[in-house]
């Protein structure tokens, strides 16, 4: 019969290991700017290989564009307890009217066992409600939660705006800007997300 009580006499001591939190999405968005570069890369090998297996003389190979990659790091407005730093990464090709961004946070001071979520919109009238998630994750036993965030495909131009619900502030304050531009401003809780800064 094992012996169920061999473990009962370890100790350990010394500081709790704390999660990858904000190296982890610095890590996340090299991960998305490596991909973004592997997938350009190989679309110009392709037409190179093209050109050598004899394609028609009047084909011509453009110079690689690589899309432009940026990340920002920015502090989440206080909600109550409630702090955190938001990670935005875009890529988006030079003079593109689109590009890709992704937004993702670590949050400290949370109610353990909730789900958080960072949610917002396009400031223009184009995309109505419902809200988006931007990104989403539960607060452990410390309160600590990393939302992770999805890629999206915006126009370069437009404002977004996020807040982070569930809020102890109504209405909560908050980012907007440019995401696509990889550009956003704090707001003050009970102003509009969208109200230009002045």
């Amino acid at each position: 019969m094992p012996d169920r009580d061999a473990d009962a006499d370890v100790i350990a001591g010394g500081r709790e290991p704390r999660g990858p939190g904000l190296v982890w999405l610095l890590v996340l968005a090299e991960t998305v700017a490596l991909a973004v570069a592997v997938t350009v890369a190989v679309h110009y090998r392709a037409a190179a290989r093209g050109l050598h297996r004899g394609a028609p003389s009047t084909a011509t190979l453009t110079s690689p564009s690589l899309p432009d990659v940026s990340t920002v790091v920015l502090a989440l407005p206080a909600d109550g307890t409630v702090t955190g730093t938001v990670v935005i990464t875009t890529a988006a090709l030079p003079g593109a009217g689109r590009g890709q961004f992704t937004v993702s946070a670590v949050i400290t001071g949370g109610v353990p066992g909730t789900f958080y979520d960072l949610i917002g919109n396009d400031c223009s009238t184009a995309d109505p409600l419902p809200d988006d998630v931007w990104a989403t994750g539960l607060a452990g036993a410390n309160g600590r939660a990393d939302l992770v965030g999805y890629a999206w495909t915006g126009a370069v131009a437009d404002r977004y705006w996020l807040v982070l619900d569930p809020s102890q502030v109504n209405p909560p304050p908050g980012l907007s800007g440019p995401f696509a531009e990889g550009r956003a401003a704090s707001f003050p809780a009970g102003q509009a997300p969208c109200v230009p800064s002045s």
